[in-house]
């Protein structure tokens, strides 16, 4: 067996370990919540709307950043995914516990997952409130893709860290352009406080 198959295998047991290992009645109703985008529509746009109220133009700016950033890695999600070309569990694996539909696109990666991970990363390097239930609504949003049979867990766990790269390189690269108009600028965590923190934990 070389190191791929055994990969694919690997993939194949983690999934069938959630989507018919861990279900229950709760998940079959929750899963498919946190699976669809258009149930974060209206909490998103309330969250963004009192963030904006609350901070201003710098709450604007961020918004903007993390527009960009979720343009970027779902375009990009979409780019790798006809490169790569991964068949959908719910279309090679029998017997799939499907709670959704199950699309014609390609597998590899989850853009749901690479989209969560670009926010929360966005979220941590700016220090946003909130941003520690983003990121366990990130976690929750790409564990659900593999319990409604739409992912292998390989698919949310390179999706997450693809988006996790984009949304970091989108926050150094707002951060730099940021600095030059102070009403703008966006938090971040000095160096000072690194320091910190490093010497406190020791």
């Amino acid at each position: 067996m070389d190191l791929m198959t055994a990969v694919h295998a690997a993939d194949v047991w983690g999934f069938l370990a959630i989507n018919g290992g861990s279900r229950n009645p709760l998940f079959d109703v929750l899963m498919p919540v946190l699976s669809d985008k258009r149930y974060a529509i209206l909490p998103g746009a309330v969250a963004g709307l009192a963030f904006m109220v609350w901070r201003g133009r710098r709450a604007a700016a961020l918004l903007l950043v993390m527009g960009i950033a979720v343009g970027l890695s779902d375009w990009s999600g979409a780019l790798l995914k006809e490169a790569l070309q991964r068949i959908r569990p719910c279309h090679a694996v029998p017997n799939v516990h499907l709670l959704v539909g199950c699309t014609r696109s390609f597998s590899l990666p989850s853009n749901h997952a690479v989209n969560m991970a670009a926010l929360a990363t966005i979220a941590w390097m700016t220090r946003v409130p909130g941003r520690v239930v983003l990121t366990v609504l990130a976690v929750g949003v790409a564990y659900s893709r593999v319990y409604v049979g739409a992912h292998y867990p390989g698919d949310v766990i390179l999706g997450g860290l693809w988006g996790g790269a984009i949304g970091w390189l989108i926050s150094r690269a707002a951060l730099r352009v940021l600095t030059h108009y102070p009403s703008l600028k966006l938090p971040q965590q000095s160096p000072q406080t690194s320091e910190t923190l490093a010497r406190d934990s020791k």
